[in-house]
């Protein structure tokens, strides 16, 4: 084999460039090992990022839960709910619509990024197949996706109002009861002229839920404090419902009368016709007197045979005549069935606000104790607190 003249002329140079080349390789294994290590590391930081993305995104959730756990007000949740969603879809605002309680209608609106015009313009909106992207998702009762709002038939007629708020887009979905009914709807709108992507939809996806859970909870809430707040039997307000009421009346500076009555002898009625007969009594009693009151005033059964009026009204003479229309109307007889009938009266106890007392406990108790003297002055009258036992003013009827 021939050998370089290079070589033969000088091998030394050979043993001269061992240790540069050891070097060079020594410089490439380094450089590769850096890259590896930038790559790595590119990695991790990616890695943090979607944990700490993720993390975000939990505790998003989690502050929409612990809203709703909370019983906080509905458009409170919302309110955060919305937030959320923003803060995950670039560009986006969110709204949350709710129908009235007769349906048909936009009952209710939230949508905190949006102008408050903006708000106030959907309400009373009537939906429809083709009405925006909401009141198309409500009536189809399914998604209504729009990427261009501004050149959509269904957008037709809110232009001018969607100009305003410089959105160009509205994914909508509705908002489904147990049943399949729509109650609401949700939706994202955008600055740009786009449909969502898929991790956009999914978080779209789990909104709805969390709105629907939200709504949910609050219908359960709400009817929890209706039952809360109602005698079962009857149907009128019970004892803390009436509180509640007068509270709220007090508070508001309100003048109030307080008209407490008693059935007169209604155990013979529960030994002549039952417990049946006389629980037919109590209603047909609670049905008077709520038809007595009307709207403004509250009608209560405090337990027993024992119910309570609340009017808006301080007058002597007022309250008094309503007594005696509630002992004329207590009075009339009670069909307990085709062959019997029952027949009961009342004593009532009045007192008035501010005159008989300051605080709802002294106005019940003034408003009891008026009422045992009229049953001790022979029963089936009322009698108007006006200090001690021996002050009390009224007259029998």
């Amino acid at each position: 084999m021939a050998v370089p003249v290079f070589c033969r002329a000088a091998p030394c140079l050979w043993l001269a460039a061992l240790p540069a080349c050891a070097l060079l390789a020594l410089f490439l294994v380094r450089e590769r090992a850096r890259e590896a290590c930038h790559a790595k590391f590119a990695a991790l930081r990616a890695l943090n990022d979607r944990q700490r993305k993720r993390v975000h995104y939990l505790r998003g959730q989690a502050r929409v839960l612990r809203a709703i756990s909370r019983r906080r007000p509905l458009d409170e949740s919302m309110g955060i709910l919305c937030r959320f969603v923003e803060d995950r879809v670039p560009g986006a605002r969110c709204s949350v619509l709710m129908l009235s309680p007769e349906g048909g209608v936009v009952g209710q609106s939230v949508a905190p990024g949006l102008p408050d015009h903006y708000n106030q313009a959907l309400l009373g909106l009537e939906i429809g197949p083709a009405v925006g992207s909401c009141g198309a998702a409500m009536y189809l009762r399914q998604p209504v996706f729009i990427d261009d709002i501004l050149h959509h038939p269904n957008w037709a007629s809110f232009h001018d109002l969607v100009l305003t708020t410089g959105m160009r887009a509205c994914w909508s979905n509705p908002i489904l009861d147990d049943d399949g009914q729509a109650m609401g709807a949700f939706a994202v709108y955008n600055e740009q002229s786009r449909l969502p992507t898929r991790g956009e939809r999914l978080t779209i996806q789990v909104a709805v839920e969390m709105a629907r859970i939200a709504v949910n909870m609050a219908a359960v809430y709400r009817q929890l404090m209706h039952q809360s707040l109602r005698d079962e039997l009857t149907g009128l307000a019970n004892r803390r419902g009436l509180k509640d009421w007068l509270t709220r009346r007090l508070e508001a500076g309100g003048r109030v009368g307080v008209l407490l009555l008693d059935l007169d002898d209604f155990k013979p009625v529960n030994d002549t016709f039952g417990h049946d007969g006389g629980d037919k009594v109590l209603r047909v009693v609670a049905g008077r007197l709520r038809d007595l009151v009307g709207r403004d005033a509250i009608a209560a059964r405090l337990g027993g045979d024992e119910f309570t009026l609340g009017v808006p009204i301080a007058d002597p003479v007022a309250l008094e005549d309503i007594a005696r229309r509630i002992i004329e109307t207590v009075d009339r007889p009670i069909a307990i069935d085709r062959q019997h009938q029952a027949h009961v009266r009342c004593s009532i106890g009045i007192a008035r606000h501010p005159e008989d007392g300051g605080a709802v406990e002294t106005l019940m108790t003034h408003a009891d104790q008026a009422m045992y003297e009229a049953k001790k002055s022979g029963k089936n009258q009322y009698r108007r607190w006006s200090g001690p036992t021996e002050g009390m003013e009224g007259m029998p009827t």
